[in-house]
């Protein structure tokens, strides 16, 4: 895992390191953009423009004019406040007469956002919004260190030394296309070590307990899988067969749908008499109105569970001593958060960080927030699975993520552990779909979880 870091703790990072390593400003400024110049150059084509803000992101966005006009590219510069630090400042004027001067971002094939980095605060003003609002849609957009305000639409990031929280936000993650990361000269092993409330998850990061040439259907364990209705039939079927594809020995769905007991002869069909029977309980998908009383049979039971769609709204009566994994979509997040009364965060670049783990704490729950980026948290920890593969963007697929989770619940594994390992199965699952099918139902999805597995 690799910390990513908040406003207030990249500032502070900075801060901290520069004054205990004593670290000349513009020679950090000469290698961040010397390092994004590198990572971007092959995007750079036809006209480039450069648009400078007053502070040292616009100084790095100065250097990289200066490296590409050295390198023949045709290069302007756009200044959008006549005022900048000293640093932006001189190298404003050593750059004078080297390159044109712009007036608007109109007419040019690349942009390089230089206007505000990560310690920007409030709301561009309205001849800032204009210039944004003038980029051409065919231009390719690079931005540094984060997308100015998020006003901007960037294909490229190239974030400053870590990696910034707001750019995983499920509401701006869009903004920054794809992402590079370059350390301007800061010390790798500080950085590794720097306190943060967030980390970056990545496929290496799974710990999935491989399954033994002894283990049989009993020693693999039986998730009993309460949901299905007439209505939505689908969806506890695709749980219960990516719960079979993640290596669980039984399922038993638990339903009053008659048309799910012709489910698959693998499957078997219970009533939800006796709990007791189950390693883990997956309870939600497909469930339409549901039944607020086995829902309180399940979480009253000591198993650990996964709660989903059609379930969430059962929760806010409960407490499950961490004994549950909450696996809420966007919409159902926002209701939640409505029904406990914490903001949701979910239009703030910084709210999500206290809205999750306030969630996570009065649940006392672990809570998996789908999106393109899937926020995992506890109270403690917050952990982020940079997915953005519009794939998997198709209906079930979260159907299929809850029976992967609820299958490694079953087990054995914790529930924080399971939230990992099943959200990272399910995304290397995509990846892997993504190459075979292009795109496809998540029927197939649930196929590549197997192989995955």
């Amino acid at each position: 895992m690799e910390p990513i870091l908040s406003q207030s703790e990249a500032a502070l990072l900075d801060k901290t390191l520069i004054k205990k390593y004593s670290l000349p400003e513009s020679s950090l400024i000469d290698k961040a953009a010397c390092l994004a110049y590198e990572k971007t150059k092959e995007f750079l084509s036809g006209k480039v423009l450069f648009m400078i803000g007053p502070g040292n992101n616009g100084s790095d966005g100065l250097e990289m004019a200066r490296l590409a006009s050295l390198d023949g590219f045709s290069v302007s510069v756009l200044y959008l406040y006549d005022k900048g630090n000293g640093e932006n400042i001189r190298r404003r004027e050593a750059l004078a007469g080297n390159v044109s001067i712009a007036d608007s971002a109109a007419g040019y094939d690349t942009v390089v956002d230089a206007l505000f980095g990560f310690g920007f605060h409030g709301s561009i003003d309205e001849r800032t919004s204009e210039v944004i609002s003038g980029i051409e849609s065919t231009a390719t957009v690079i931005s540094l260190d984060v997308p100015s305000a998020f006003a901007v639409d960037a294909d490229i990031t190239v974030m400053m030394t870590t990696g910034k929280v707001s750019v995983y936000h499920p509401a701006y993650r869009g903004k920054a296309g794809t992402l590079f990361l370059v350390n301007p000269g800061f010390p790798e092993h500080e950085i590794e070590k720097c306190k943060a409330e967030c980390y970056l998850l990545s496929d290496d990061d799974s710990r999935i307990r491989r399954i033994r040439y002894t283990d049989y259907k009993n020693s693999k364990g039986h998730l009993g899988a309460i949901g299905g209705s007439e209505r939505y039939q689908g969806a506890i079927r695709l749980s219960a067969r990516s719960a079979f594809a993640s290596g669980v020995g039984l399922v038993s769905i638990i339903t009053k749908a008659v048309a799910i007991r012709d489910e698959s002869p693998s499957i078997m069909i219970a009533d939800g008499n006796d709990l007791s029977r189950y390693d883990a309980i997956l309870i939600g998908p497909g469930w339409d109105d549901g039944d607020p009383d086995l829902f309180g049979k399940a979480a009253e039971s000591g198993k650990n569970l996964v709660i989903d769609a059609d379930a969430l709204k059962f929760v806010p009566a409960h407490k499950f001593s961490y004994k549950a994994v909450l696996t809420p979509h966007i919409g159902e997040y926002r209701k939640l958060a409505k029904a406990l009364s914490i903001p949701d965060g979910l239009d703030s670049e910084t709210g999500l960080v206290d809205s999750i783990r306030s969630l996570s704490k009065l649940t006392e729950t672990i809570i998996v927030l789908k999106s393109s980026v899937v926020w995992i948290a506890t109270p403690e920890n917050i952990m982020i699975y940079d997915g953005v593969n519009p794939s998997m963007g198709v209906a079930g697929s979260g159907d299929v993520l809850s029976g992967i989770i609820a299958a490694l619940l079953a087990q054995g594994e914790s529930p924080e552990r399971a939230a990992v390992d099943g959200v990272i199965l399910h995304q290397r699952a995509g990846k892997n779909a993504l190459k075979r099918y292009g795109y496809y139902p998540a029927e197939l999805l649930i196929e590549e979880v197997g192989r995955a597995r």
